[in-house]
């Protein structure tokens, strides 16, 4: 475990050099609104897409460096999406990593203006190296990052609200999308770009389908379980929003043994590639452990 916790923060130490320089480079800042883009994207969180972005590289024996505009992408996305999740029409936060949502803290106007600019960002970004794998990662993360991923996860989860008419099959369909898409988008998509073959894009996939639904049960465990100046932001969000999770339908203690039959999936879908799956299984097993 100390090895993928020495991993992460070495990453996240590389990404935020990489994404700081690339922010102070940027040509256009009319402010407000960049102080607003600027504070989603500088505001904390674990960095978990961007390690992503590299493990994806490593899994293909290649320089993370080669990925370095997508994993900045990826987290533009990401944050794009959590200022827009987190207002008032959608799932309604006061607090994200600790700190007032950015529509707290600039306004719901401004808030909705940084959400789009990040996600044009992204795409910038995506764009800006161009050889042919890089642009059919670009292609992988722009659906997996809408319709038929993200945001259509997002449409389905607010419409997650009443308890008593969601199953389990549903509210899986709603992890899926909402959150193994991205995962799944920073994973495969440092691979893609690094030319991975079609088997190994495969079990990429499969393995970033079983993380993403740990990733996001072990949210729910937390919401649950844990308090606001651990988590950094609101909990007991679901309740509150009445939506539906697998811990609140079948309860913590399930809940935590399901995501152990996860992650010996996970781990299960990249163990034919001896060390290469090794990181991978590792974070597996300490996104799992978040929950204990």
């Amino acid at each position: 475990m100390e090895a993928i916790t020495e991993y992460l923060s070495a990453a996240k130490t590389r990404f935020e050099l990489g994404l700081n320089q690339y922010l102070d480079s940027y040509p256009c800042k009319y402010r407000p609104l960049w102080d607003a883009v600027e504070y989603a994207l500088t505001s904390g969180g674990k960095r978990v897409r961007p390690a992503l972005v590299y493990l994806g590289a490593d899994f293909c024996r290649t320089d993370p460096a080669k990925v370095e505009h997508i994993a900045q992408a990826i987290e533009m996305i990401h944050n794009y999406s959590l200022v827009h999740d987190d207002m008032p029409c959608m799932d309604d936060d006061a607090m994200r990593h600790g700190k007032p949502s950015v529509h707290k803290a600039y306004g719901e106007g401004m808030a909705m203006l940084a959400g789009d600019a990040l996600l044009n960002m992204a795409f910038e970004r995506l764009l800006s190296v161009a050889d042919i794998n890089s642009y059919k990662a670009a292609a992988y993360i722009a659906e997996a990052s809408g319709m038929c991923g993200m945001v259509g996860g997002q449409c389905l989860d607010l419409q997650n609200v009443d308890w008593a008419d969601t199953d389990y099959e549903s509210v899986a369909k709603i992890n899926i999308l909402k959150t193994s898409a991205l995962l799944r988008a920073a994973l495969c998509g440092g691979a893609i770009a690094c030319g991975c073959s079609d088997d190994e894009l495969k079990s990429l996939e499969t393995y970033a389908l079983y993380i993403g639904e740990i990733f996001q049960i072990v949210d729910d465990i937390l919401d649950i379980t844990s308090d606001s100046a651990t988590m950094g932001k609101e909990v007991n969000q679901d309740s509150k929003n009445g939506k539906s999770t697998y811990a609140s339908i079948y309860g913590v203690d399930k809940a935590r043994e399901y995501i152990k039959d996860l992650n010996s999936k996970a781990k299960s879908a990249v163990s034919a590639y001896g060390e290469r799956g090794e990181r991978l299984a590792a974070l597996s097993d300490y996104l799992l452990c978040r929950a204990f």
